[in-house]
């Protein structure tokens, strides 16, 4: 089954139960967007430091500019009864996930799309009189050296991204929402390095399987030293591009110990609308003159990795009918766990329909993102 839009998939508890086959036909294919409804109202928005502090820039070098390109979203959810805080049917309620991935991502544009974004971020600064050093001078800096070494990422590596879908990192993860991969994607002539965790932000730290270098804590000491030594404002940005909505729902009617028993049905939808992400898209500036060399702010505050750090405030759409989605079908362990009653899986996969489509219409919308970002932070 293949669409272009909108796809709901449902299903009762009865029929699930009726064969292990039965349960091998709940997963299908989708994707989408829901936007935030917690996500600013302002179109570019501050959560470190104000304009007026790169009032006097006269210079400046990109140290880190990368691409986080979604790959998969996914959600959970379950009809527990709950009043306030307390559940009271939780661990006997029947739970739902349904989830997206991206099929056979092209990296090849995904580089052409970061080398544009850089060369476009270029161009904004200059076109306000900023000289952009080359990112060559960045090669004989022993505090550059000393920012990779601490927090280095691969180039067209796959990481995880918390909360990569839509909902915002405030307080309490929420259960339903779940980690999400991304592919990270540095302009060419850059190697992508994390931001310190230490600076807030977790909602957009790139995790891997191994431990963070004992460095990490030192980052923002090293991208002083460094804007010292080469009298420039260090500028680091960060673009995320997603695709998916995943939405699932579980109702039930009438009581297990009732007449007829209880009837069980879940069902899911999806969709495919491609975005720049709010909040986690953003660039993130370090002054010569600052005295933040280490700092401790909570894990999953906006990030905090400069003096001065704005960010997109919503969503930049792109489009809806990048992606054909089709039925990829459960797994066969989900499938059995199903029919034992564990929890119901819908899985749906999007492939992209025309690459230099796509390619053309993400780095017109991400130069737009880049030269309002630049015009915010700049105040002109």
């Amino acid at each position: 089954m293949k669409s272009q839009g909108n796809v709901r998939f449902g299903l009762s508890r009865r029929e699930i139960l009726a064969s292990v086959g039965a349960a091998s036909v709940l997963s299908f294919s989708n994707a989408g967007f829901a936007a935030n409804p917690t996500a600013p109202k302002a179109d570019y928005v501050f959560s470190e430091g104000s304009a007026a502090q790169l009032a006097a820039v006269k210079r400046v070098i990109i140290t880190d500019f990368v691409c986080a390109f979604q790959l998969d979203g996914s959600v959970r959810n379950d009809n527990a009864t709950r009043v306030g805080n307390l559940t009271l049917r939780g661990g006997n309620a029947n739970e739902v996930a349904a989830s997206m991935v991206w099929r056979d991502p092209d990296v090849a544009v995904m580089q052409e799309i970061a080398n544009a974004g850089l060369a476009a971020l270029k161009a904004d600064f200059e076109a306000r009189g900023i000289e952009v050093l080359d990112e060559s001078v960045l090669a004989s800096q022993p505090a550059y050296a000393s920012i990779i070494a601490a927090a280095r990422l691969n180039d067209l590596g796959d990481y995880t991204i918390l909360n990569i879908t839509e909902d915002s990192a405030k307080g309490d993860i929420v259960n339903n929402v779940s980690n999400g991969m991304a592919k990270i994607v540095s302009a060419k002539g850059l190697i992508p390095y994390n931001h310190s965790v230490f600076e807030g932000g977790k909602c957009c730290y790139a995790y891997s399987n191994s431990f963070p270098s004992s460095k990490l804590y030192y980052v923002p000491g090293f991208e002083i030293d460094l804007a010292k030594a080469l009298d420039a404002v260090v500028v680091k940005a960060w673009q995320f591009v997603n695709f998916t909505q995943v939405a699932a729902g579980v109702n039930q009617e009438g009581w297990a110990g009732g007449v007829g028993g209880a009837v069980v049905t879940f069902d899911a939808t999806a969709k495919s609308v491609v975005r720049i992400r709010e909040e986690k898209t953003r660039l993130s500036f370090r002054l010569p003159t600052s005295t933040n060399r280490t700092r401790n702010t909570p894990a999953l505050v906006p990030p905090k990795d400069g003096d001065v750090v704005v960010s997109l405030g919503r969503p930049m759409l792109i489009g809806a009918d990048y992606y054909s989605i089709e039925n990829v079908g459960a797994t066969g362990r989900q499938a059995v766990a199903a029919s034992l009653g564990g929890v119901q899986h819908f899985n749906f996969g999007a492939t992209l329909k025309s690459p230099d489509v796509y390619k053309v219409d993400v780095a017109q919308r991400m130069s737009a993102v880049l030269d309002g970002l630049v015009a915010a932070a700049l105040g002109r």
